[in-house]
């Protein structure tokens, strides 16, 4: 049966419940069918680079070149995400699911592969690396990527503590100076807003240490009795400008933060921190909003 023939619309007869039904198993095939015919390229395209990179014996200077070229191809694979659909539905509904489907993609490669990748073209940040730390980095992001591409087509149920300490335990691997504060938690967010939160915070603290030369990084964390969930990343360095952040655009700051609260009903904000540095702020929506 061809994709078309699997998500007509319910015939004229049918209920409003039917109609409902149809269309919600028109969705779940689009978005099925987005899902893998993106994995597929990732799986032919982007895993094999990093693997490349997993070579010890290598030089470090060519090991950081292939990771920089590799890096550029990553992020233009996932610029052009949707830019060239073979199937295009007519429905809005649709569209958008598809849409969130290539967004979570984007949102994910963005803050693993992708970040492993800069991190070894940029030599660690200045610090420098050995091939040994870059076979390391670059193979552990693919075996990642890997299981990840692999996996049952719905992400698994996510807690908010264990993925923040995740995050945070990642990042003091490359610089001790991150620190978790966990505030009240009340009802914990969904599963969603719990991956947005993770996601946001990774790439928050990713741009304190790459781009703000930060020193000291916070990430607080609490519930308030109102049910939304706050997240806050603060750091002690250059500071924020606040154009730079307006006129955003791809796949950082406008992507992989304020994009992904906004897709699950959330809000970000980016300012000034008090003494200097900048702060994030993340909040959800209040549960079952």
């Amino acid at each position: 049966m061809s994709l078309v023939q699997q998500v007509q619309a319910p015939e004229g007869g049918a209920d409003r419940e039917d109609m409902g039904a149809g269309r919600d198993r028109t969705i779940d095939v689009w978005r099925a069918n987005e899902r893998e015919r993106m994995r597929a390229r990732l799986r032919a395209v982007i895993v094999p680079g990093l693997e490349e990179l997993d070579d010890p014996a290598a030089a470090p200077a060519d090991l950081i070149a292939l990771a920089d070229r590799q890096g550029r191809r990553l992020r233009a694979e996932l610029e052009s995400i949707g830019e060239a659909d073979d199937v295009i539905s007519l429905d809005p509904i649709v569209e958008r699911a598809r849409e969130d489907e290539r967004e979570w993609v984007r949102g994910h490669l963005h803050d693993t592969a992708l970040q492993i990748l800069e991190f070894i073209a940029g030599d660690g940040f200045g610090t420098g690396l050995s091939s040994s730390q870059i076979a390391r980095l670059a193979g552990g992001a693919a075996r990642d990527l890997h299981r990840w591409i692999d996996s049952a087509d719905e992400p698994p149920e996510a807690e908010l503590l264990p993925q923040l300490e995740q995050v945070t335990a990642e990042a003091r691997s490359l610089d001790p100076r991150v620190e978790l504060v966990v505030g009240h938690i009340g009802s914990p967010p969904t599963s969603a807003q719990v991956a947005a939160l993770a996601g946001a915070v990774r790439e928050a603290v990713t741009n304190a240490r790459k781009h703000a030369q930060a020193s000291h990084v916070i990430v607080r964390v609490e519930t308030g009795s109102d049910g939304h969930t706050s997240v806050t990343v603060t750091d002690d360095g250059v500071g924020i400008d606040p154009e730079l952040v307006a006129d955003a655009t791809g796949l950082g700051v406008k992507g992989s933060i304020v994009g992904r609260m906004k897709r699950v009903g959330g809000h970000a904000s980016l300012e000034g921190a008090p003494g200097g540095g900048t702060l994030v702020t993340l909040i959800t929506s209040r549960q079952g909003a």
